[in-house]
C-alpha cells in the first residue's frame, strides 16, 4: 500500500523530568505510628455508619421508625427498684434512735418488711457506717406465666438472690 509511513499514528509526547520533593514525616515512635494509622483507617467506618442511618432514617415512615424503638415492656421496665438501708444489729439503742430520727427528718418511708428500723431512703446509702445498705428489684404488676417465667430466668442470670420480704418474686440485686 502506498500511504503506510513512518510516522506513529499517535504522537508521543514527552515530560520532563522533575524530582519531587522528598516529605518527611514527623519523628513518631512506630507505636505512636500504628496507632495513628489504624485510627485512620477505622474512622471511615464508624463514619460510614452513623451517615449511613441518618441516610437510612429519612427514608423510613414513622411506623417503622415506631417499630425499631426498644419495645416498652422490657424485663427491665417492669420493675420497680429501691434501696433499703437497715440499722446494724449491733448498733446500740442511742445511735438506732439517730438513724430513726434522721430518717424521719428526710420523711423516709419505713420498710419493715426487711427488718425493725429499716427504712426506704430516696438515695442510696452504700457505705453509711452503721447501716446496711441493698437494693431490691419487684415486679410492679402482677406477671403473666410467660413474664414470670422470664423474670426468673432473668434473676437467676444475674445471680440476684431472692428477698422474699419484701414480697413476692423480689430480690436483692
Amino acid at each position: 500500500m502506498a500511504f503506510a509511513s513512518s510516522i506513529p499514528a499517535i504522537p508521543v509526547i514527552r515530560v520532563p523530568s522533575v524530582t519531587l520533593p522528598k516529605l518527611r514525616w514527623p519523628h513518631l515512635s512506630a507505636r505512636t505510628r500504628a496507632l495513628a494509622m489504624m485510627a485512620l483507617m477505622i474512622s471511615p467506618c464508624f463514619l460510614a455508619d452513623s451517615i449511613g442511618y441518618g441516610v437510612e432514617r429519612l427514608f423510613l415512615t414513622a411506623d417503622q421508625i415506631a417499630a425499631k424503638q426498644e419495645p416498652a415492656n422490657m424485663m427491665l421496665g417492669q420493675l420497680r427498684t429501691f434501696h433499703v438501708a437497715c440499722p446494724d444489729p449491733t448498733m446500740t439503742a442511742a445511735e438506732r434512735g439517730r438513724w430513726a430520727a434522721f430518717a424521719a427528718n428526710h420523711r423516709w418511708p419505713g420498710y419493715p418488711e426487711a427488718g425493725p428500723g429499716c427504712v426506704n431512703p430516696n438515695r442510696n446509702l452504700f457505705g453509711i457506717l452503721g447501716l446496711k445498705s441493698f437494693s431490691v428489684a419487684c415486679p410492679t404488676m402482677v406477671l403473666s406465666v410467660a413474664d414470670h417465667r422470664r423474670w426468673v430466668a432473668f434473676a437467676a442470670n444475674h445471680d440476684w438472690a431472692p428477698f422474699p420480704q419484701a414480697g413476692a418474686d423480689c430480690v436483692d440485686p
